[in-house]
């Protein structure tokens, strides 16, 4: 939660600091393309975990392929999701967020910006996919030092003066951390093994608390 805070809010507190409210508000509105789908995928990220678990840990023939099938499932459904959005820009995405915003042409959209934050918002909801996976297989505490290293590479980016623009900055870092999410994740998930001792939580400990409880949400009518 904290990394996925940082991956929405973290561009515009830093433009704000650079720039000031007015261009803070600028680049919170491009963001706003992957924020909005972001929010409403979490009921799908979260309905989907218990069903991977069961899949998992399932000693029925099948259920692991059952289990890939249905990350690739959700997958080709972000990118078609992804696809749509990146259209509708590519159309009419300047205009369409100047109604959105009743900017009435005082602000230019740049296109090429709301692809890049489109692109990352594609990249991120597929990332959020694969972190459910790793939950799933019980590789918790690799997946979110993951997490926590993409975020302080965000800001680091944000902060970083290889692109003079910092709007461009915010928008190609958002992309970047997102594919830099997503391809350490997907390494995660497929690396062998389904759990290692860091991963286990300890006897007594608020994460094995935690863990029973979910168990028995699952397992209740």
């Amino acid at each position: 939660m904290f990394s996925e805070q940082t991956f929405l809010n973290a561009g515009p507190l830093i433009i704000h600091a650079l720039q000031g409210a007015a261009a803070a508000g600028f680049i919170f509105n491009i963001l706003m393309i992957a924020r909005a789908p972001l929010q409403l995928f979490q009921a799908v990220s979260t309905s989907i975990l218990p069903h991977l678990t069961t899949l998992h840990h399932s000693n029925e023939p099948g259920s692991e392929e059952e289990f890939r099938k249905s990350i690739r499932l959700v997958v080709r459904a972000i990118a078609a999701f992804a696809g749509v959005v990146a259209l509708a820009v590519l159309i009419a995405g300047p205009k369409l967020m100047e109604i959105a915003w009743s900017d009435k042409g005082a602000v230019h959209y740049d296109r090429v910006a709301l692809l890049l934050v489109t692109a990352g918002m594609g990249l991120y909801l597929t990332a959020v996919t694969i972190n459910q996976a790793c939950l799933a297989q019980g590789k918790v505490r690799r997946a979110s030092a993951r997490w926590i290293a993409c975020a302080v590479f965000f800001v680091g980016w944000c902060f970083l003066p290889l692109i003079s623009d910092e709007f461009r900055r915010v928008e190609i870092g958002f992309a970047l951390t997102a594919a830099l999410l997503l391809g350490l994740l997907y390494l995660v998930y497929r690396s062998t093994g389904t759990e290692r001792l860091e991963d286990v939580p300890d006897p007594g400990s608020t994460e094995e608390l935690e863990a029973q409880f979910l168990a028995a949400e699952e397992g209740s009518p």
